[in-house]
């Protein structure tokens, strides 16, 4: 699947030809990252009035952000929709949501996510009156593949990418969530390295999508395992005014996840209102 974008503007363009296509990881490159596209049952829905009253909230990190909970999650309220970073379109929100994957499963797999959720709380809290989802994670990928636009499978450049989706659709940015952690856990990545990363996609972040408050999650709690070298590095890049300390997803434990790594309907509730929480906080500072 492909992807057309282009133009000047907001973001820096990082590609040599700015027509050309971008060609997002297939399933052979990252195994299970193939997104949802399949527009079949959703709704197109129009820009409308944007204010302060809509959040516009993009969603970046590996399986946890993307459709894993095993049940889809049927939100309360009706004004939640997603932008689509694959046609630049915008959708009434529903599980599983489109331009991600389906974590441990197929495509066509009907799974759900903590995002919704999270709207779901943002609006009967009162602090919104419409959310905006923005998902652009990828499951099984670690921060030095996000920081690296050389090397496959590229993801750097998806900063780019959603910026000018944003840009295109006419949309602001009210924060940027980083969820990810579990793979370098895994890959027992030092401290010094995670930082770099996170410093470098941060940058990026800064350059492409200004002004738009970054949370970065503490999160690494892989298979009952957690990473006091990537912990350290998440909170390390936390400068409180520009990037925030986001959700602490490792404190949710097995009992909210289904195979002791990812989130089940219990762990994807309790991350929805850890995350409202960081949000709100971050936004009043």
């Amino acid at each position: 699947m492909a992807m057309i974008f282009g133009g000047a503007g907001l973001a820096r363009n990082n590609f040599t030809n700015p027509d050309a296509y971008y060609i997002y990881p297939p399933g052979s490159v990252i195994t299970g990252a193939d997104p949802v596209l399949d527009l079949a049952g959703r709704i197109e829905v129009t820009r409308g009035d944007i204010d302060d009253r809509t959040a516009v909230i993009v969603f970046i990190g590996q399986s946890l952000s993307v459709n894993e909970v095993p049940t889809p999650y049927v939100p309360v309220n009706t004004n939640i929709d997603q932008l689509n970073i694959y046609d630049g379109k915008l959708y009434r929100a529903k599980d599983p949501l489109l331009g991600i994957n389906v974590s441990g499963a197929t495509v066509t797999d009907l799974r759900g996510t903590w995002m919704l959720p999270m709207a779901d709380k943002l609006i009967t809290a009162g602090y919104f009156d419409r959310v905006i989802l923005v998902p652009m994670a990828v499951g099984n990928t670690r921060a030095d593949q996000w920081a690296s636009e050389t090397t496959a499978p590229f993801l750097f450049n998806m900063i780019n990418v959603v910026s000018l989706r944003l840009r295109d659709a006419g949309l602001p940015c009210t924060a940027i969530m980083w969820g990810q952690g579990e793979s370098d856990t895994s890959a027992n990545t030092s401290q010094a390295s995670y930082t770099a990363s996170m410093n470098k996609i941060i940058a990026e972040f800064n350059h492409a999508i200004p002004n738009c408050p970054i949370l970065v999650a503490q999160e690494t709690y892989y298979y009952g395992a957690t990473s006091a070298a990537v912990l350290a590095a998440q909170a390390a890049v936390v400068n409180g005014t520009t990037v925030f300390a986001g959700e602490n997803v490792d404190s949710i434990g097995s009992g909210g996840r289904y195979d002791n790594t990812h989130l089940n309907e219990t762990g994807a509730d309790q991350r929805a209102t850890l995350a409202v929480a960081a949000l709100m906080a971050a936004l009043a500072s």
